[in-house]
């Protein structure tokens, strides 16, 4: 669930449920309006209060604030996605990594024949 606010005419407010959105999805998401914007997060009881500011001088962007709104659900389930996909490929992840850390004997010999998918020898020894 997501509502959003207008505390004025260069700031929205945008409320998140916590149950939807992770502390971590939250930071990533708005860590990248930082520059463009002042950014304001306070955790509630089960909510989370994100403002952004247009800081003082600057001009307000083209189509402020319906184009903000906008960016902001997109990269909301942006960052949701790549939480989801981490979290389902953990385990696929740690395998490749202790396989890759698994300890390997060089004076054990293969016990499959090279393959050359290239065709840069022969099964003779000759080369092409």
């Amino acid at each position: 669930m997501m509502e959003f606010s207008y505390p004025s005419a260069t700031a929205v407010a945008v409320l998140l449920d916590r149950a939807t959105y992770s502390e971590a999805v939250i930071y990533k998401c708005f860590y990248w309006y930082g520059g463009d914007y002042q950014v304001t997060i306070e955790a509630e009881t089960t909510r989370t209060r994100v403002q952004l500011t247009v800081p003082e001088g600057k001009p307000l962007p083209p189509s402020f604030p319906q184009a903000l709104l906008s960016r902001i659900q997109n990269d909301l389930v942006d960052f949701k996605l790549r939480e989801l996909v981490t979290q389902e490929t953990q385990i696929v992840r740690e395998l490749l990594v202790a396989k890759a850390f698994a300890h390997y004997d060089s004076e054990q010999p293969l016990r499959t024949e090279l393959a050359d998918p290239v065709g840069f020898h022969y099964s003779d020894g000759k080369q092409a």
